[in-house]
């Protein structure tokens, strides 16, 4: 069941970054100013960072491990459906640039952490003493139960 829940939840990631692509070509970013992308990248290296460190102050883990985590963070696609309701139950008059702002944080994040994930994630397996490079070791994104069957 659980590899059914998670296949479904990649469809619909996909489905979103497809929703997301179409958004960007239409013009999603065009009510942007300055503030807006300095606001943008703060939250991806600053304010997910830190709230994330702040989530994991009780896990039991080396400090550099719970950046790593702190700084890939959770899969954020929740940002859309949470402005959504809220734009359904408020009447915002900027609504289109909190869409452009939401988009563009998304588009950050996919772009920062697509290229720096397999250099820190390396250098994570290195740190703890395993050989990324090695014939034996697992495929990326497999480490967990359904890897083994």
């Amino acid at each position: 069941m659980h590899d059914i829940t998670e296949q479904v939840e990649r469809i619909g990631m996909m489905v979103l970054l497809l929703l997301l692509g179409g958004a960007l070509v239409s013009g999603l970013l065009l009510p942007l100013r300055l503030s807006d992308a300095v606001a943008a990248a703060a939250i991806i290296l600053m304010v997910r960072p830190i709230a994330g460190i702040i989530g994991l102050s009780g896990f039991k883990a080396e400090f550099f491990e719970k950046m790593t985590l702190a700084f890939f963070g959770i899969r954020g696609v929740g940002s859309f459906y949470y402005l959504a309701y809220a734009l359904n139950h408020l009447h915002l008059p900027e609504a289109e640039r909190l869409w452009a702002i939401t988009g563009l944080v998304a588009l950050l994040s996919i772009v920062l952490h697509g290229l720096t994930v397999t250099p820190i994630m390396r250098f994570v397996d290195r740190s703890q003493g395993r050989d990324p490079d090695a014939e034996d070791a697992p495929t990326p994104g497999l480490q967990g139960a359904s890897a083994d069957r």
